[in-house]
């Protein structure tokens, strides 16, 4: 399987995975619905982001916060997250609705309770 590239609305990012995803993430926590945003999983090593036109952000509704949520600084488009904190198994995640049409069909998407998650 060759890679695939994701970019934001205006191109300045672009992710480059090295395969299709496992599985596509569809949450309905407050940040993901309000970004409008699916998520595909991949390790931190696997994921090359040209990071010249990025903005970012961590939530400040959370106590103890374990994301850094990525963005394009030119259209706003919510673009990929990384780990702030250290965990047992550590992934990243890309915005599955930056890649082209087609890309991702026949992936399983999983309907994730967000919503349920403790912000503290």
């Amino acid at each position: 399987m060759s890679a695939l590239q994701a970019r934001c609305a205006c191109g300045a990012v672009t992710i480059t995975v090295p395969r299709r995803p496992d599985y596509i993430n569809d949450c309905n926590c407050s940040l993901c619905t309000k970004v409008g945003a699916n998520w595909v999983y991949f390790a931190p090593d696997e994921i090359e982001v040209d990071e010249t036109g990025l903005d970012s952000f961590v939530r400040a509704d959370m106590r103890e916060p374990y994301i850094r949520n990525f963005r394009c600084r030119t259209c706003g488009c919510p673009t990929h997250w990384r780990l702030i904190r250290p965990v047992e198994t550590p992934k990243s995640g890309v915005n599955a609705n930056l890649f082209e049409p087609g890309a991702l069909d026949g992936i399983e998407v999983r309907q994730i309770d967000g919503r349920s998650w403790p912000l503290d």
